[in-house]
C-alpha cells in the first residue's frame, strides 16, 4: 500500500490538494505507517513535491535471522562497526572514566550460546574509541588518549587487530600537538587512511603502513581559515595518493566540508575544497562520481561531486536525516536517524523504501556515520537500545525484524556551494608507538535480545 495510490487517489491537482487535507482530517493513517508527517501540515512547495512525486511501494518487513546484543560495554555510545572475516567488531565507549574505550566482537551471525570478547580500552586518563576500518586481512581502529604521556594534549589512539594471528595491538599517534583520529579507511594496497584534527586550528591526513608501526609524513590543512572535522575518508580512484576527506569546518557548524587532500603533490597538487550549508556525514566513490549524504534540518541530503570537486546533481530526501552511503552489489543504500531512531534503506530510480527501526540509537558520542555494514553477510546496523548494543541483521532489501516499512522520494533540491580556500599547513611528522592500552579480555554473554 501507498500512500499516493490507495490512501488517497488525486485526479488533478486541486483534486489532490483536497484530498490531501482530507486525509489529514481522517488522521494521516496512510503517511504515519511509512513513519512520515501529515502531508496537510506541508505547505506551498512541499505539498507539490510530495504530490507530484513518484509512486514508491514499501517492502514488507522480514525477519532475517542472527541477530546478536551485548550489554555493560557501550552506556556512553556506539560509535563504528565493521565485519571481517565472520567477525563483527564494535567500538565506542563505556562510562568508567579511567577506561572510557571499549570494544567487543563476536561471530556472525552466531547462536545464543556464543560469547562477546570485550576489552575495555585506555589508561589513567580520558581515552575514546570512534572509528573502524576493514581490509582485507585486517582492522583498524581510531580515536583519542590523554593516558600513556605528560603534556595533557589528545594524541591518537589506534588499535590493529590482524586475523592471520588474531593478534590486537595499540598505538598512540603523536604529532607534538594535539591529535585525534576521527576517520579511518583501507587503502587499496592494504595500508590505512586515517584522518581528524591536530592543533588548535588544521585537520590531517595521513597514511600509515598495512602493519601501522612506522613514522608517517602526515598532510596539514586549513579550509577558508577554520578547522576540517573530518568524518570520512574515501580514497580516490584516479590517484592513491589524493584521497577525498568529508566533514565539517569548524566545532558545531552546519557547514559541511568536501575536500580532496593530496598527500604527495609532486606531480601536481590536485588538492582542492569545497563547503556546503549541510551537515555532511558520510561518501562513497561509484558510478563515476563522488556521492555525499548529511542532513539539512530535519531533511536528508544527496549530493553527487566529480573528482575536481563541482556539484553535478542534488537531492532532498524528506524527513530522512542521511548518515550513511554505500554499494552493496549494484544497490544503493542509505541509512540515518531521526528523533524517532534509526532507518535503512535501498534507493532504486527516486523511490527511497526501507524500515525504520524506532527506539534505536545512533552512533555517539561524536556525531559519525551510521554503523551500518554492508560487506558482511548478511548485512546489518548496529546501534544500542539503552545500554544494550545490538546488531541487527538486514534482508537484501533493507528490511529487518521490528522495523516499520516506509516509502518516500528523494526531489531535486538546489545546494548553494562555495568554493573553500585551501591551504596546506606545516608538514606534520607522526610517530607511531606502542603502548599498554588494552585490558585483559572480557566475555560477555550474547543476550536474548527484543524488539525495542
Amino acid at each position: 500500500m501507498t500512500s499516493s495510490s490507495k490512501c488517497c487517489p488525486p485526479t488533478s491537482r486541486v483534486a489532490r490538494h483536497c484530498a490531501i487535507a482530507v486525509a489529514a482530517i481522517l488522521a494521516g493513517a496512510c503517511n504515519q505507517v511509512f513513519g512520515l508527517d501529515p502531508v496537510a501540515e506541508r505547505t506551498g512547495a512541499a505539498v507539490d513535491a510530495a504530490v507530484d512525486a513518484p509512486v514508491c511501494t514499501p517492502v514488507a518487513a522480514t525477519d532475517v535471522p542472527g541477530e546478536v546484543a551485548v550489554d555493560g560495554m557501550f552506556a556512553r555510545g556506539l560509535a563504528s562497526a565493521a565485519m571481517i572475516g565472520t567477525t563483527v567488531v564494535l567500538v565506542g565507549s563505556n562510562d568508567l572514566r579511567s577506561n572510557d574505550g571499549a570494544m567487543a566482537r563476536t561471530t556472525f551471525p552466531l547462536g545464543a550460546a556464543q560469547p562477546w570478547l570485550t576489552r575495555a580500552i585506555g589508561g589513567a586518563q580520558n581515552d575514546q574509541l570512534w572509528t573502524v576500518a576493514a581490509s582485507d586481512d585486517a582492522l583498524l581502529i581510531g580515536g583519542m588518549t590523554r593516558s600513556f604521556q605528560n603534556s595533557g594534549n589528545d594524541e591518537g589512539l589506534l588499535l590493529l587487530l590482524l586475523t592471520t594471528d588474531g593478534t590486537l595491538t595499540s598505538h598512540r599517534l603523536r604529532a607534538g600537538t594535539a591529535i585525534q583520529v576521527r576517520a579511518t579507511a583501507a587503502a587499496a594496497n592494504g595500508d590505512w587512511w586515517v584522518a581528524g584534527p591536530v592543533g588548535a586550528t588544521n585537520g590531517f591526513v595521513a597514511r600509515l603502513d598495512h602493519g601501522n608501526t612506522t613514522a608517517s609524513a602526515g598532510t596539514s590543512f586549513t579550509v577558508d581559515g577554520s578547522q576540517p572535522m573530518p568524518r570520512q575518508i574515501v580514497e580516490s580512484p584516479d590517484d592513491s595518493a589524493a584521497p577525498f576527506v568529508i566533514g565539517q569546518l569548524g566545532g558545531g557548524t552546519s557547514t559541511g566540508l568536501v575536500a580532496r587532500v593530496d598527500t604527495d603533490p609532486g606531480d601536481g597538487d590536485r588538492s582542492w575544497a569545497v563547503t556546503v550549508p549541510v551537515e555532511l556525514f558520510d561518501a562513497a566513490w561509484f558510478d563515476g562520481s563522488l556521492w555525499v549524504v548529511g542532513n539539512a534540518g530535519a531533511d536528508g541530503s544527496l549530493l553527487r561531486f566529480d573528482s575536481n570537486g563541482a556539484l553535478l546533481e542534488s537531492w532532498r530526501v524528506p524527513l530522512r536525516p542521511l548518515h550513511r552511503i554505500g554499494r552493496r552489489d549494484a544497490t544503493t543504500w542509505l541509512g540515518g536517524a531521526n528523533s524517532d531512531g534509526v532507518f535503512v534503506a535501498t534507493m532504486s530510480g527516486d523511490c527511497v523504501t526501507g524500515t525504520e527501526l524506532a527506539g534505536l540509537t545512533a552512533a555517539g558520542p561524536l556525531p559519525a556515520p551510521l554503523p551500518l555494514v554492508l560487506t558482511a553477510t548478511p548485512p546489518f546496523v548496529a546501534g544500542r537500545v539503552g545500554t544494550v548494543a545490538r546488531v541487527i541483521p538486514l534482508g537484501e532489501d533493507a528490511t529487518a525484524s521490528c522495523g516499520v516499512p516506509f516509502a518516500t522520494t528523494r526531489v531535486p533540491d538546489t545546494v548553494a556551494v562555495s568554493q573553500g580556500s585551501y591551504a596546506a599547513g606545516a608538514p606534520l611528522q607522526l610517530f607511531n608507538e606502542p603502548v599498554g592500552a588494552l585490558t585483559p579480555p572480557a566475555n560477555l554473554t550474547n543476550l536474548t535480545t527484543t524488539c525495542p
